[in-house]
């Protein structure tokens, strides 16, 4: 009778363990847990961005998903978005603050507006949020350190004028710092710069390639001609230096990798390069030709290629190309449409 007992009480256990992890299974995931985010910037001094939604299985796209799923409007000029675990960060730049919701439906949870002044990319590491912020004119630039339970900025370390995108690697966080010459090195235990390369003109925007190492797009506008200098370097965070660099078209606008980081996308107003990691030069001709183009995302699964197209004086389009280079389909967008998130 007690052998008999122990597995009655080991039989009820078994099937509350199966009954438990079959209600896990069934917890349905939110609408937008699968797809591309489509980050609408909108336009300087409206704080009328947005953020749209793309499903890529019924090929449909909605507007404003924040105001579908909260009833009301987050106004803002958007800069981009970033994901970490169950949550989604909206980095307004234009009203200093950061929008926090669910990552999977956009309900809201928190807007972060201590500490965020004009902030611009995040990242994550060592369980924290780093932030680049542009600050107030004269005061420096900063990364912004953020609490990710509590949603507060805990510490800000100054950086020098500018800093933009930002990225991590090897459990250091690399912030280019757009108006000097620097990417910065930071250590996320320390919360210091503990390092930095210079680059060949001002860096904007970073991507880590398959061998580790990091890709840097940096210009520099000569106000007393008008003209604008591009240039695409290449950097071995093992030796800290520049290991390449070369000059790229001066209406250039963004800088993406595709899924593996076999391969450089470089987006200009007129067309989408493709560039291999061991090229030394841009390519003669682009993938594809476009116009107007102000957003550029590569989809990690197959490699397909999205491009926001702005006029800055009404809503944007999408369109959507082959890997190689042949067009899709097209979508409408909100104001300038400027990046994208895979899903």
């Amino acid at each position: 009778m007690k052998h008999f007992r122990i597995s009655y009480v080991f039989l009820l256990a078994l099937l509350t363990v199966i009954s438990a992890c079959e209600k896990d299974e069934e917890v349905p995931r939110g609408e937008y847990a699968s797809g591309v985010i489509v980050v609408n910037e909108g336009n300087f001094g409206e704080n009328d961005g947005s953020y749209g939604f793309i499903n890529q299985t019924d090929k449909v796209i909605t507007q404003d998903i924040y105001q579908i799923v909260n009833n009301e409007t987050v106004t803002g000029l958007f800069q981009s978005i970033y994901s970490h675990e169950d949550k989604s960060y909206l980095i307004d730049n234009g009203g200093s603050k950061i929008v926090v919701v669910e990552a999977e439906t956009f309900k809201y949870i928190a807007t972060i507006t201590q500490g965020i002044s004009s902030p611009r990319y995040m990242t994550v590491a060592n369980g924290k949020g780093y932030v680049s912020n542009w600050g107030e004119f004269p005061n420096p630039a900063y990364v912004a350190v953020i609490d990710l339970e509590n949603f507060v900025v805990t510490n800000k370390i100054n950086t020098g004028s500018g800093v933009n995108d930002m990225i991590t690697i090897n459990e250091k966080i690399y912030a280019a710092t757009w108006f000097s010459n620097i990417v910065h090195e930071i250590d996320p235990i320390s919360e210091e710069i503990t390092g930095g390369v210079e680059t060949e003109l001002s860096p904007r925007l970073l991507e880590e390639d398959a061998n580790g190492r990091l890709w840097v797009f940096s210009n520099y506008y000569d106000f007393a001609t008008g003209l604008t200098t591009n240039f695409l370097s290449q950097i071995d965070l093992v030796a800290s230096k520049v290991s390449k660099s070369f000059e790229i078209p001066t209406d250039a606008q963004r800088l993406e990798t595709n899924g593996d980081g076999s391969s450089i996308y470089l987006g200009t107003t007129t067309g989408v390069y493709k560039i291999g990691l061991d090229a030394n030069s841009m390519p003669l001709t682009p993938l594809f030709e476009t116009t107007s183009l102000y957003g550029l995302g590569i989809d990690p699964t197959d490699e397909t290629i999205y491009v926001g197209l702005s006029t800055f004086v009404g809503n944007g389009t999408i369109i959507r190309y082959n890997s190689d280079g042949t067009e899709l389909d097209s979508f409408p967008a909100g104001r300038n449409p400027n990046g994208f998130e895979f899903r």
